[in-house]
């Protein structure tokens, strides 16, 4: 979350200060991991989703403000609707066996996410299903998603693969935080950041 904080600051009120946006590279990885992880852990896939999708919804109107100064900006949604549709991808991944069928609906979603421009679009989905199927293999892991970072993405986005480093320290239990501190955090920050961006621009 504090990465995530430093990122959009340095994206709205200082994008002259490249370090800012380095810095922020580290958290969507984070992110993505503990949504993999969330759905494995999930005792609901369906209300975890939800979940999601509501409070992308519910900041949806703050993340237009901040970025864009306007309640409505329909060329880019925000990361709760990646996290959402990356729980749908993995639901559809599991639903079958074929791996064809498997790798069709994994497109389609692939898809939607680029059609609807959600934050990080299909690549910080393709992250979200390799967290999944290489949860346990760790080398693996950093190898696939350094190549997502550095090769297909590129640019600043190399510098997500610190972001490896603190998943590291995983140790597979829950940690002490509740899930309630980011879903609120998320709308909240974006709601006071919009509403800085407008108190400069009186």
């Amino acid at each position: 979350m504090l990465t995530m904080l430093i990122d959009h600051i340095g994206l709205i009120f200082f994008p002259q200060l490249w370090i800012l946006d380095v810095i922020g590279r580290i958290s969507f990885p984070v992110f993505a991991f503990t949504t993999a992880v969330g759905f494995m852990y999930t005792k609901s896939i369906f209300r975890y989703g939800l979940r999601l999708f509501a409070f992308g919804v519910l900041s949806e109107p703050f993340y237009d403000l901040a970025f864009f100064g306007t309640p409505v900006y329909i060329g880019r949604q925000n990361v709760l609707f990646t996290f959402a549709l990356g729980v749908l991808m993995l639901y559809l991944w599991l639903s079958f066996e074929n791996m064809v069928f498997r790798c069709f609906a994994v497109l389609m979603v692939l898809l939607a996410s680029e059609f609807f421009a959600v934050d990080y679009s299909s690549m910080g989905l393709l992250m979200i299903l390799l967290f999944y199927c290489f949860y346990n293999e760790n080398l693996k892991r950093d190898l696939v998603i350094g190549a997502v970072n550095v090769l297909l993405m590129g640019g600043r986005q190399i510098f997500a693969v610190f972001s490896l480093i603190p998943l590291h320290f995983y140790n597979g239990e829950k940690g002490k935080t509740g899930k309630a501190v980011f879903y609120l955090f998320y709308p909240l920050h974006l709601a006071v950041l919009a509403g800085i961006r407008w108190w400069i621009g009186q």
